[in-house]
């Protein structure tokens, strides 16, 4: 197994603008890449948190990566960040532009790139595939959504308590937030990208209101899309390689048939 880091920025080295690829020992220029985008509420969580996952996935024969993105920091407790919605989607998409555009390697298809995404990750991933003001959703071939934050105003009807995270994120105008979801966004330029909603019962951070809104509102202009209730373990035991292989490999099948 392979192990590489590279800056998707070109002007400086910056660890919040860096992702990491884990080759699979037979990936060659046909091999899709599959693009881990970490949760943490948009403030916290690192790239490498995925290394375990990621080497479950190169060991099944996957090439894939794992990418960081600037994050809602304080400076003090009353400060507002320097970096708020939208620079998180913004930066994941600058990541998949360069593993588009400048491939750094000669081990993967630049044409075949897929995100998954994990809670404010699947937030950033539904917003890349389907803002289409925004030039990144043409070098994404499909994702899954893991335990995602898709509608924050009924995120914070449901959790008033995460307020305090949503603020940090998003700013204390509320009347952006519907603008700000997932669930506001319409793309009928998908084709037949396929998109799967990965939820489960026993998560006790997100529930399952945010992934049944998201499939309800994907049903109005997309028909490949796929709803799963049926997962286990709570938000963050989900993210298992033997959770998620089957669906990544029919995410991929998919493309291999279209």
């Amino acid at each position: 197994m392979t192990v590489k880091t590279f800056s998707y920025i070109s002007s400086e080295t910056d660890n919040y603008r860096s992702l990491d690829l884990y080759f699979s020992p037979n990936a060659n220029k046909t091999s899709p890449l599959v693009l881990l985008v970490h949760g943490g509420a948009w403030r916290s969580e690192d790239k490498s948190d995925y290394q375990e996952l990621c080497q479950g996935f190169v060991h099944h024969g996957l090439s894939v990566a794992s990418v960081n993105y600037r994050l809602s920091l304080k400076e003090g407790e009353n400060d507002t960040p320097h970096v708020q919605h939208p620079t998180h989607i913004h930066d994941v998409g600058n990541a998949v532009k360069f593993l588009y555009e400048t491939p750094p390697s000669e081990l993967y298809d630049p044409k075949q790139l897929y995100l998954v995404g994990h809670s404010a990750g699947a937030h950033i991933s539904m917003m890349l595939l389907l803002s289409t003001d925004m030039p990144y959703h043409q070098y994404i071939q499909g994702i899954i959504g893991v335990s995602g934050i898709y509608d924050i105003p009924l995120l914070l009807e449901i959790h008033p308590s995460y307020a305090d995270f949503i603020v940090q994120a998003f700013g204390t105008d509320d009347s952006v937030y519907y603008d700000a979801s997932p669930i506001n966004k319409k793309s009928y330029i998908l084709g037949n990208k396929p998109v799967f909603i990965l939820q489960s019962s026993e998560d006790t951070l997100v529930d399952n209101k945010q992934a049944e809104r998201m499939y309800s509102h994907l049903q109005t202009f997309h028909k490949n899309i796929e709803l799963d209730l049926t997962l286990t373990g709570d938000h963050y035991d989900i993210m298992k390689t033997e959770n998620l292989l089957k669906y990544i490999k029919q995410m991929l099948l998919v493309n291999e048939h279209t």
